[in-house]
Formats: structure tokens, C-alpha cells, sequence
């Protein structure tokens, strides 16, 4: 398996995927899930880990909790 962190120029096209999926859960889960703000932040770590590994990527949790922290706080 290719490092999450392998190579300069592809880690950061992983990464600005990585955002931009972020986004899109957040955005999908406020508008439809019905649950509490550490339900729907466990969602969508889990949620943006199964995305980010039908594009091929592997990141490590700490990063997903991170990308969709500042998804959380960029949408509000």
C-alpha cells in the first residue's frame, strides 16, 4: 500500500481531496442527519474514511478528525 505520505505533489492533491470530500459530509450530514453534534461528527469520520478509500486513499485518523474539524468550522 502506497504511504498516505509518499510523495510531495500527490500528498497534497490527497489532501485538497481530502478537504473537499470533508466538506461534503458535513454539508450532507447537517442537512439530514437527526443526532447530536458527537453522533454526526463520529459519522463523518466514518463516513469520510470509507470515501477516502474508494478514491484510494488511506489517512490516518487523527487527519480525518482534523479535516472534518475545520469542515465543521468552515460551513458555520
Amino acid at each position: 500500500m502506497i504511504s498516505f505520505w509518499s510523495k510531495t505533489r500527490k500528498t497534497l492533491e490527497q489532501l485538497e481531496t481530502l478537504i473537499q470530500l470533508a466538506e461534503q459530509v458535513v454539508l450532507a450530514l447537517e442537512q439530514t442527519a437527526q443526532a447530536s453534534g458527537a453522533e454526526k461528527k463520529r459519522l463523518a469520520v466514518q463516513m469520510l474514511a470509507e470515501l477516502a478509500r474508494t478514491h484510494g486513499l488511506n489517512p490516518p485518523i487523527l487527519l480525518l478528525d482534523t479535516v472534518i474539524e475545520a469542515a465543521i468550522r468552515l460551513t458555520k
